[in-house]
């Protein structure tokens, strides 16, 4: 009579571990890991990638209005017309400090006035120009309108004038060529 309890408790046991165990697998594999597949329920709608509005022109126009702007204008000028096209310009960007952007540039109207000199262009919040300032005439201001590092940039002088003019005549024959810049895929701030 003894062996029946035994046997009970012994059958018990052997169909309670197996479960047990299967219950504690479960709860292992079933817990995500980083390489599991996470089902994505369809269709999934992945929203547009931001876009600047088209009836703007490319951002590199405005840069080249506001540069022939202000160096082709009347002197003192810092404030630049936007709605109009007043030059060719070639530029490159030697560095920046939050709204300051410091380049150097070379514009030329169609009369063939042409000026070269690094500047410092202002943006607004909004990232669009509102100033360009140029260096006072012999450039007595040029550590006061750039940090040092540009200061020493600006005397090693970086900038191709001769190669900045050859690509802007280049420009007048075919007005579809952009700047140099842009062929080069610079990053306008």
């Amino acid at each position: 009579m003894q062996k029946r309890p035994i046997t009970i408790a012994f059958f018990v046991l052997l169909v309670l571990v197996p479960t047990l165990a299967c219950n504690a697998m479960n709860d292992i594999f079933a817990t995500p890991t980083p390489f599991d597949v996470i089902p994505i329920p369809y269709p999934v709608t992945v929203p547009p990638a931001p876009t600047r509005d088209p009836s703007l022109p490319p951002r590199w126009i405005e840069y080249e209005r506001a540069l022939s702007s202000v160096m082709l204008g009347p002197i003192g000028n810092t404030v630049p017309d936007l709605s109009r096209d007043h030059g060719l310009c070639e530029w490159i960007f030697m560095g920046g400090k939050g709204e300051q952007i410091y380049a150097w540039a070379l514009c030329q109207n169609d009369e063939g006035t042409a000026v070269s000199a690094p500047v410092v262009i202002f943006l607004r919040e909004d990232g669009h120009i509102y100033a360009v300032i140029m260096p006072e005439e012999g450039w007595g201001n040029i550590e006061e309108l750039f940090p040092d590092p540009v200061v020493e940039m600006i005397y090693s002088n970086p900038f191709k004038a001769d190669v900045a003019m050859q690509h802007i005549q280049l420009r007048r024959a075919d007005p579809s060529i952009p700047p140099i810049i842009v062929l080069e895929g610079g990053v306008l701030p």
